[in-house]
């Protein structure tokens, strides 16, 4: 970023002492950023890495979906006083999840014949050329807030309502998340939120993968923090 700063300066500076000879081209300086009442910070264990390894071919089946084993993560946002936040999921391989139809980036309805026990929507593992190489979807689990029992809160896109979802789901189409009190609809100031973060995966038929050559697959999900 310094890097980068000092460059523009350069060209501003080369684009001032030739000003006064003749009229070029401009760039503009942009001086952005945002004022918040505290800060928090989300955090991951693990560094945010599911990592599953490496799975024998043998093991898929031909004509029937291979569900992964659940993996789970802590979850945390931390902040230097207490503050209301919502996180907003975006999928980083849109278009890729085997066995739906996607909505736009939002992930697509689950599968027949993969466990719905975390939910209804997932997302995909990338591709393999054109072919979908699997799904996965993303809960959040037994949230507490400064160590107090806390419910998942959801925020459809344009409305200005939450409503409480006690299954976790991070995403469901467009929404964004935040977390409440028990008993309450509204999202709630805290310093310390924590909870699980489970992970299901599953892969596609080998019916549909080249399965003659190593197939790599990762999905990306980015969680931004906003602040309420």
């Amino acid at each position: 970023m310094m890097n980068a700063v000092k460059k523009s300066a350069c060209v501003f500076a080369v684009l001032a002492t030739t000003s006064t000879v003749v009229m070029a081209q401009s760039v503009d300086l942009k001086v952005i950023g945002t004022i918040a009442p505290t800060a928090c910070t989300p955090t991951l264990s693990g560094g945010g890495v599911v990592d599953y390894g490496v799975i024998s071919a043998a093991s898929l089946k031909k004509d029937a979906y291979k569900e992964l084993e659940k993996r789970v993560l802590d979850i945390a946002i931390t902040c230097d006083a207490p503050a209301k936040v919502a996180l907003y999921a975006i999928n980083g391989r849109p278009a890729s999840a085997a066995g739906t139809t996607e909505s736009g980036g939002f992930g697509g309805r689950i599968p027949v014949g993969v466990s719905a026990e975390q939910g209804n929507w997932v997302v995909g593992l990338g591709l393999d050329g054109a072919r979908r190489i699997g799904g996965y979807n993303m809960h959040i689990r037994d949230v507490t807030l400064d160590s107090k029992p806390g419910r998942f809160l959801y925020q459809p896109d344009g409305s200005v309502a939450w409503f409480d979802n006690g299954t976790g789901v991070v995403w469901d189409r467009k929404h964004m998340i935040s977390f409440g009190e028990e008993g309450s609809s509204e999202p709630t100031a805290f310093t310390n939120m924590a909870g699980k973060l489970n992970v299901q995966a599953y892969i596609n038929k080998s019916s549909e993968l080249d399965t003659n050559k190593a197939i790599k697959f990762g999905g990306q999900m980015t969680m931004e923090l906003f602040y309420l």
